[in-house]
């Protein structure tokens, strides 16, 4: 599976680009605020049906431009596909071999990706909802279903606010059953990631530091029972506390995890290095459950390795990302480090292999 080929279209300050990709490594070199994090957003774009910088469309399209087009050739399982998405301001297209779907999120699941940020800090010292948004972005891309619950729990919470600001208990009961359910499932799915996710990033972390630190994950709010009873007689006693809010206060929207580094939170105790190393190795590990989960090898983009790592670790992690699969990486120059990557020169919005 890879991104064979990708043509922009008024996205952001590319009036046009066209690019073609090498199976392996592929570099986007050229000096900041070129241009070079808007191929990999365009990407995870085509990926996830998001874009991992804004949650405003509008953002995407350059600036006095009406839209922004862009056609991605995939190939997976030996067959070509091509997938184009065009957004005005107003109306979404999303078209599949000439088959049109509802929304970008229709995306999810045909050409998975992971991708390692700057921004990826944010899953250690931002707020709950960035790591439930890293949880929740991992399993719809390898689970239909977890996405269908997603969704479905979703739908009932906000009809049940309703009902709570209303100070109404009419049909409340089928909102919470409907709740329960899709809750049961999507606690089960996350803490199965998460222990599976530990194996990996225990061993990567020790990789990349050098034996000197491990990570692993431990719930830190577990605010629900996998049992579906239990969700359901939860709800039932805080209904008359939540009218008050008019908000439902507990489920898998106020979960959470903590990130440990050596047994301790690293929130509150690691060193900046420590973090990222941790944020590297937990990627890795990301990648490779994504991998067995749907049988192939997912894409793998890195938005300037530099900023993440010292030196030194920075040539673990190369040693690391050369057994991936197909990986896009953005660096400020054309280092010696990938002597077998194909280069890309991004310059002003423009794009041309070297």
């Amino acid at each position: 599976m890879r991104l064979q080929h990708l043509y922009l279209r008024n996205f952001r300050n590319f009036e046009e680009a066209s690019l073609s990709f090498g199976p392996k490594i592929n570099l986007f070199c050229g000096n900041n605020a070129q241009g070079k994090t808007n191929l990999l957003e365009a990407i995870s774009l085509i990926s996830t049906g998001r874009s991992f910088r804004t949650q405003h469309l509008a953002e995407l399209i350059r600036e006095g431009a009406a839209f922004f087009f862009i056609e991605a050739q995939i190939v997976r399982d030996q067959v070509v596909q091509i997938v184009r998405l065009t957004f005005d301001g107003q109306v979404k297209k999303v078209e599949c071999n000439r088959s049109t779907y509802p929304s970008f999120q229709s995306l999810l699941g045909l050409l998975p990706s992971i991708l390692f940020a700057p921004t990826d800090i944010d899953l250690i010292m931002g707020s709950p909802a960035v790591r439930r948004r890293f949880l929740n972005l991992h399993l719809a891309q390898s689970d239909p279903l977890y996405f269908h619950h997603l969704l479905r729990f979703w739908r009932a919470v906000k009809q049940r606010n309703t009902l709570l600001r209303a100070f109404s208990s009419d049909g409340i009961d089928c909102w919470e059953h409907e709740m329960a359910a899709s809750a049961a499932f999507l606690f089960e799915k996350r803490t199965e990631l998460l222990e599976e996710l530990n194996e990996g990033l225990k061993t990567s972390c020790k990789e990349l530091s050098g034996e000197q630190t491990e990570a692993q994950f431990s719930p830190s709010q577990p605010v629900h029972q996998p049992i579906i009873d239990s969700y359901l007689a939860q709800l039932q006693k805080n209904r008359t506390r939540e009218k008050q809010f008019g908000l439902t206060l507990t489920g898998p929207h106020r979960d959470d995890f903590t990130l440990l580094i050596d047994q301790k939170p690293a929130r509150l105790y690691a060193s900046d290095g420590q973090k990222r190393t941790a944020i590297a190795a937990l990627r890795l590990s990301e990648w490779q459950r994504l991998q067995k989960q749907i049988e192939a090898c997912p894409l793998f983009g890195i938005d300037d390795l530099e900023v993440h790592l010292d030196q030194e670790r920075q040539n673990l992690f190369r040693q690391s990302v050369q057994k991936l699969g197909q990986v896009f990486i953005t660096t400020p120059q054309t280092a010696p480090a990938w002597p077998e990557a194909k280069l890309h020169s991004v310059s002003a919005g423009t794009a041309s292999p070297l």
